[in-house]
């Protein structure tokens, strides 16, 4: 499969890389390098990338510190089920989802990713995969302020006062992409998926949302 992948935190986005890497759906589930029970296998059609990753030491190394490079960034995914492990109750092959990736594993800029049951939403009919991608992010950015930090309950009335995001498509067999990817570098950083405050800002929010042919 294609997928972008870096190697060297002091590069950038310009350090980002189109390469060809192993298809999660030649192998076995269960044999795939870094599967585990409840893992599935998910075909990505719309991805979100957040600048700021590149500067997450979980983009290039794993929970006991060891290098992980080269590394595919992107956490944000909406696409379909092509593949099941064990312990992924409630999702089927073939179902259209959404959800967001371990910090530490391989993300969803590539045309498959490896994801924990548990961290996957169905995604509704009527809602489109790129808008799919592009709300997690920001949405658990605002779930986390408003309630965990700013402890909004039942009732009470919220002023919304800043929010933005950005969104730009990348087509998976076009050459483009890599032009679209290297843009990246010029735009701002992104939410680190938390939040100090129940405000939103949308310095927070912006970030990037790629779609891919597949749709």
């Amino acid at each position: 499969m294609k997928a972008i992948v870096v190697t060297d935190p002091a590069a950038g986005t310009a350090g980002m890389k189109l390469v060809e890497r192993p298809d999660p759906q030649t192998a076995r589930l269960a044999s795939l390098e870094g599967a585990n029970y409840g893992d599935v296998v998910v075909q990505v059609h719309a991805s979100g990338f957040t600048g700021d990753e590149l500067s997450w030491p979980s983009t290039w190394f794993d929970r006991l510190g060891r290098d992980r490079t080269p590394s595919i960034p992107g956490h944000e995914v909406a696409g379909v089920v092509t593949a099941l492990s064990y312990g992924t109750a409630g999702l089927s092959v073939g179902q259209r989802v959404f959800g967001l990736t371990d910090w530490t594993r391989d993300g969803t800029l590539a045309e498959y990713v490896v994801v924990e049951a548990r961290n996957l939403a169905p995604l509704p009919g009527d809602v489109d995969f790129t808008t799919a991608a592009a709300i997690v992010m920001p949405g658990l950015t605002a779930w986390l302020g408003l309630f965990e930090h700013g402890r909004l309950q039942a009732g009470q009335r919220v002023l919304v006062h800043g929010a933005a995001a950005r969104s730009a498509r990348w087509q998976a067999n076009s050459p483009a992409r890599q032009a679209r990817t290297s843009s990246a570098r010029d735009g701002p950083a992104g939410a680190r998926g938390r939040s100090t405050s129940a405000r939103t800002s949308s310095s927070t929010l912006k970030r990037k949302c790629w779609k891919t042919s597949t749709e």
